[in-house]
């Protein structure tokens, strides 16, 4: 069976900016190749979920989004969903034969790495590093535990691969 293998990053930011002021223009990379978001291609940007409910299985893209964005229930004012997904799952533009994608993921700005997690069932999140930037953290998932101690705006964070716990 193939698994959802996905790359996400979390838009939980805890800014701890110590210098940063308001007018400042925040200097971003987008963390792989996929550029959809920009273009109005949610479907082709966010990777799908596989959802089972009620007995009718689907694979809705709007699952990969951050928010209420999981878990379906029936109220009496209609369907709700009640788990929260921490991050986005974006969907990967290049995958090998037997499905697992194949895009790097990138740094989003310069940083220190200050966290690998290589052991997937550590966290609710499977494998990831954490880039500590000087207005915040960002982590950003990889297949091994090899990191750096700096790193470059749309530097490789990570070999061919990546996954999520979608």
């Amino acid at each position: 069976m193939n698994r959802l293998l996905t790359a996400t990053f979390f838009t939980l930011v805890l800014i701890r900016s110590t210098a940063m002021a308001e007018n400042q223009i925040l200097d971003l990379a987008l963390p792989t190749d996929n550029d959809a978001l920009f273009s109005g291609g949610g479907a082709a940007f966010y990777q799908y979920i596989e959802r089972n409910f009620k007995g009718v299985k689907s694979t809705p893209w709007e699952g990969g989004q951050y928010g209420f964005v999981r878990d379906p229930t029936d109220t009496a004012g209609g369907v709700v969903y009640t788990r929260f997904h921490e991050g986005i799952d974006i969907k990967p533009l290049h995958r090998d034969a037997h499905g697992e994608p194949l895009d790097e993921i990138h740094a989003i700005a310069d940083g220190k790495v200050v966290h690998v997690n290589s052991v997937p069932g550590y966290s609710n999140y499977g494998k990831y590093i954490v880039i500590e930037h000087r207005w915040g953290t960002r982590p950003a998932h990889r297949r091994d535990g090899l990191h750096r101690n700096r790193t470059k705006q749309g530097a490789r964070a990570s070999p061919p691969g990546i996954e999520s716990n979608a």
